[in-house]
């Protein structure tokens, strides 16, 4: 899995909350490696452990390791067959009608096909109790997808489909749909209610009903997020690389908005941001986003050369490595601030073999959009704002560095 980009905003009305005394633990470890052991190969993938229980159960509980951060999605996927490892059996969630909730999502990749489901989740010292989580289903144990979900082979619900045993969506919204799939007159393809028979039709879901960030449904720490990852010891790629989630913005000591120096982008109502990108003289205005679901820096040049043999066939092969560039990051609304990076593109054929974080990795030509991938995260912190809550001055959504 090389892109990854959820489909809908969501939103929240919940403002964040100080913690009380003494403090919650509010900081999860993250390891950038090669993946667990059913999909191993992965590059510039940060995992994160979740433990995960049946409602109200303190013993039907499971820790999933190598679940995928990702930054750029929102809401808790788990493959079905992981958790059925775990002994985990997770209640579905049913409609005023009684009929299944089941849900399509579509990533870069593919798309995620299976139940809505309820879960107590915790992570670090957080928790989320009963949790809509969607349970991607790889063994084809629930309804079969509509036709329109996973058409020609792009159902990506297993564990290789991600190079993970789920997805830990943490991004700027509080729900992976939002108020676009509660009272649309034509329900959008997303959310189904699926008769006994296995008969899907789309329906609209409430907020309450949808696949939420776990973030959003904690009792404090839970206007956003801060992802801490050290540079890399080898320009040219690190076995493996440990960081740190910090739950909460400016609700702890530890998760304190610096005095000066941080870049806030406010984003819109589809989670982006701008970036302008400059070729041959050209700027191009792109919606943009910071996202640690994507292995790469990840924009459209057709000047640069793609690979085309060895192991990263399709990545960019720039002529003349390191090739340097920079875009500018324009946030949208209140905050709207500006900021150019620089950074640099390298032949990835010089990378170490084996490793699995890389720096100057990039790629995605033909994308319409600018993803601040991985590499983006190596020796910075990485502030994520959720939609409608308060961190000091500023109110989600919003990214900053």
């Amino acid at each position: 899995m090389t892109l990854l980009s959820a489909c809908i905003g969501g939103n929240g009305t919940t403002a964040a909350t100080n913690n009380s005394v003494p403090p919650t633990p509010n900081t999860l470890t993250v390891t950038v490696d090669s993946g667990p052991a059913a999909a191993s190969g992965a590059i510039n993938h940060a995992y994160a452990t979740v433990k995960i229980c049946a409602t109200g159960s303190k013993t039907q509980c499971a820790s999933i390791d190598h679940v995928l951060l990702d930054t750029g999605s929102w809401g808790l996927r788990l493959v079905g067959s992981v958790l059925a490892a775990g002994g985990v059996t997770l209640g579905a969630e049913t409609d005023a009608q009684g009929l299944a909730i089941e849900e399509c999502v579509t990533f870069g990749g593919g798309q995620t096909w299976g139940p809505v489901a309820l879960a107590d989740v915790s992570l670090a010292g957080e928790s989320a109790a009963k949790l809509p989580v969607q349970v991607m289903d790889d063994a084809g144990t629930s309804a079969p997808p509509p036709a329109t979900c996973g058409a020609g082979g792009t159902l990506i619900n297993g564990v290789s489909g991600f190079n993970a045993n789920g997805v830990l969506g943490v991004g700027v919204f509080a729900q992976d749909c939002g108020a676009a799939c509660v009272n649309a007159a034509a329900p959008l393809p997303i959310y189904y209610g699926c008769t006994a028979a296995g008969v899907c039709t789309a329906e609209n879901a409430a907020l309450s009903a949808q696949v939420t960030n776990p973030v959003a449904m904690f009792a404090a720490d839970n206007n956003g997020i801060i992802v801490s990852l050290p540079n890399l010891v080898n320009a040219n790629g690190d076995a493996s690389v440990q960081g740190e989630v910090i739950f909460g913005i400016a609700t702890q000591t530890d998760n304190a908005l610096p005095a000066a120096g941080l870049t806030v982008l406010g984003a819109n109502a589809s989670g982006d941001f701008t970036a302008t990108y400059t070729i041959n003289g050209v700027a191009t205005v792109l919606p943009a986003l910071i996202d640690s679901g994507i292995d790469s820096y990840a924009f459209s040049d057709p000047t640069i050369a793609v690979c085309a043999s060895g192991a990263f066939v399709g990545y960019y092969c720039p002529a003349v490595a390191p090739q340097a560039t920079s875009a500018i990051n324009t946030g949208v609304g209140v905050n709207n601030a500006t900021n150019t990076v620089d950074f640099a593109i390298a032949d990835p054929n010089t990378f170490v073999a084996n490793a699995a974080a890389f720096i100057d990795l990039a790629g995605g030509g033909g994308s319409t959009t600018f993803a601040w991938g991985m590499p983006f995260f190596y020796g910075r912190k990485v502030y994520i704002g959720i939609d409608q809550r308060v961190a000091a001055t500023y109110t989600g959504p919003y990214y900053a560095y």
